[in-house]
């Protein structure tokens, strides 16, 4: 067989061995998101198409009697090789493009296609209008034609090489170095073929295809062997892996500090009352605050930390439950206002009088919401005024709550706002404490769970905004009218008087039991107690309870198969979980299981009263 028909059929062998073996791993791999793979796998299929198309020309221009059909084939084969050319001008310029993000795969990806079309149709229209010359005097296998037509091809065979040559060049610090050997070997590959056909064959041999079946070889093991790919993919996530763990203990080791802090005086002043021989009321009144408020600081940084671990796992839920606006910030009001020096801050909440009242959304995030970026804008208001300022308009059916902190004095950036978790575990020089920074991250990522938005605004000399945005649906759209922070803070609810009735503490832990003992005999109960399950069930056998507080982790009998004995049994006082399970949908699961409701430890007076409140108010 002459040269050019052994080149073509060598070529399309080459072609269609590497499309069955590229085609089989990228699969096996699953290395096909990737522009330059999906551009690289369109280059394959087209080298096969013009394999074909070159073998059927061969065969025509040698076999058939029939100029028309030749040309015809001719203009395919033309057509093809512009295609083949547009295409490897577009891989070596993704092979340099950052597509790892989704946004941007997706953009270039539209735009290349639309690109390849439009050149494609130009200079195919161009090649339309020139002749196409026969060289059939020497050998009419060694030619499928020649002439002004295929300037076009051997013009984008220049470009490739120029383009290719340059984008080498630019992104050198970047770029793959394997790009620039496939890239090299078509530059020189080009210029030797061109000029072997000039002076040896004078225009009697057509070596494009060859050339860039070459190419495709020479990519096929540089820089898109998938076997490379999968390595450095292996390689990229041990790396991350390494960044992640090295993160996580960045974090830790930066939590630990925060965690010390409120821990030093707890153990300092506990330890300090223990052995002080000189007592006095106003001492003890004192460091015990001092105790609570640490234990506060403490609780609340070890909230912050469980709610991140939940939301990284996937395991918050969303809590869809109808709430009224005012209760939420009657308990926004009520956290804020003690943790605030009034000679130094003021503090006020905004409502707009047109909001509706009530709304069905996960209340309890929202709530999480606010009160950590409230504290964050506390921390950094030393002196001056924080407020926050609640609105919203309807957006179609969907209303659209909007809450904005104001604050005067603030020191944080807007980089630092934008800095994500992972960025915040490795920093180590920056102002305010840990526990504000990490609530701040449990505020940004709860308002993404929730599907709304945070925004941050600092203007100098006006303070800083926090501009949160999150959809509810409205239950009563009756208008909220004119409250503010005096009114939500007069609802405040004052405790219960229980004097003669009887309440049920059943719990493992005899800390627990003198603890919530101690609380609930200040609404004057009658307080009864039991150890495990068992002995709830006799005692409840041998007496009339208004309301049990009932452990769930008990060894033996535990709370939820004790509640189910009491249930079927035909009890039906309010039985409350007294428990450290506090997760997303914890209330609910309690109540299925027999719970009247729950009560999640280390409970505050508050919040006991509360319960009381709802259960034995009448």
């Amino acid at each position: 067989m002459v040269i050019g028909s052994a080149l073509g059929i060598v070529s399309f062998a080459y072609c269609l061995l590497m499309a069955i073996v590229y085609f089989y791993k990228r699969k096996a791999y699953n290395n096909s998101r990737n522009l330059t793979s999906l551009f690289y796998g369109l280059l394959i299929i087209g080298c096969i198409i013009v394999g074909i198309i070159e073998i059927i020309c061969v065969w025509a221009i040698d076999s058939l009697n029939n100029p028309p059909l030749v040309e015809i084939l001719c203009r395919i084969h033309i057509l093809a090789d512009i295609q083949i050319f547009t295409l490897a001008i577009v891989y070596c310029y993704v092979a340099t493009v950052d597509d790892s993000n989704l946004t941007t795969y997706t953009r270039v990806r539209r735009y290349l296609g639309v690109f390849v079309v439009v050149f494609d149709t130009i200079v195919y229209s161009i090649t339309l209008i020139l002749p196409i010359e026969y060289n059939a005097v020497i050998n009419p296998h060694w030619v499928l034609f020649r002439g002004p037509a295929l300037y076009p091809v051997y013009a984008l065979g220049i470009v490739v090489c120029l383009f290719s040559s340059y984008l080498i060049w630019k992104s050198r610090k970047t770029n793959p170095a394997e790009l620039t050997i496939p890239a090299a070997y078509f530059g020189i590959t080009f210029i030797i073929f061109a000029l072997i056909e000039v002076i040896f064959f004078d225009n009697g041999i057509n070596y494009i295809y060859t050339l860039v079946a070459y190419f495709m070889i020479g990519t096929f093991f540089t820089i898109e062997s998938q076997d490379t790919k999968l390595l450095n993919d292996a390689e990229d996530s041990r790396e991350k892996a390494e960044e992640a763990n090295k993160a996580k203990s960045n974090f830790l080791a930066s939590v630990s500090h925060a965690i010390r802090t409120p821990m030093n005086t707890i153990l300092g002043f506990s330890q300090s009352l223990l052995e002080e021989r000189e007592l006095t009321e106003a001492k003890v009144k004192k460091d015990a605050t001092d105790i609570k408020e640490a234990s506060s600081e403490l609780l609340e940084l070890i909230n912050n930390i469980l709610d991140i671990s939940r939301i990284e796992s996937g395991k918050e839920e969303i809590e869809s439950k109808d709430y009224k606006i005012e209760d939420l910030l009657r308990e926004v009001n009520s956290v804020i206002t003690s943790k605030i020096t009034k000679d130094k801050i003021d503090f006020k909440v905004n409502v707009d009088s047109n909001i509706p009242v009530s709304y069905k959304g996960d209340s309890d995030k929202i709530y999480k919401i606010i009160i950590n970026v409230l504290l964050n804008a506390i921390e950094n208001t030393k002196y001056g005024n924080v407020s926050l300022d609640v609105g919203g308009a309807y957006i179609g059916s969907i209303f659209k709550l909007s809450l904005i902190v104001s604050n005067s004095g603030h020191v944080m950036s807007e980089e630092d706002f934008n800095k994500d978790f992972d960025e915040f575990s490795n920093e180590t020089n920056s102002q305010g404490t840990n526990k504000e920074k990490l609530g701040l991250i449990v505020a940004k990522r709860l308002v993404n769970l929730l599907g709304g938005t945070i925004d941050f605004k600092n203007e100098t000399g006006k303070g800083t905004r926090y501009i949160i945005s999150i959809d509810q649906e409205v239950v009563d759209d009756m208008k909220i009218g004119a409250i503010s922070i005096e009114s939500i803070a007069s609802n405040e609810e004052n405790p219960l008087d229980l004097t003669g009735l009887k309440t049920l503490i059943v719990d493992d832990n005899n800390v627990n039991i003198k603890l919530a003992s101690r609380l609930l005999k200040q609404f004057n109960l009658e307080v009864v107690t039991a150890s495990n399950g068992q002995e709830c069930l006799d005692l409840v056998k041998q007496d009339d309870f208004d309301i049990i507080f009932l452990d769930h982790m008990m060894p033996g009998l535990d709370g939820i198969d004790t509640v189910h004995m009491l249930r079927e049994a035909g009890n039906e006082m309010p039985i409350i979980a007294l428990t450290a399970n506090s997760y997303s949908g914890s209330r609910d699961k309690y109540i299925e299981e027999g719970f009247t409701d729950y009560l999640p430890k280390p409970f505050q007076y508050k919040e006991l009263n509360k319960i009381l409140k709802k259960y034995m108010g009448q």
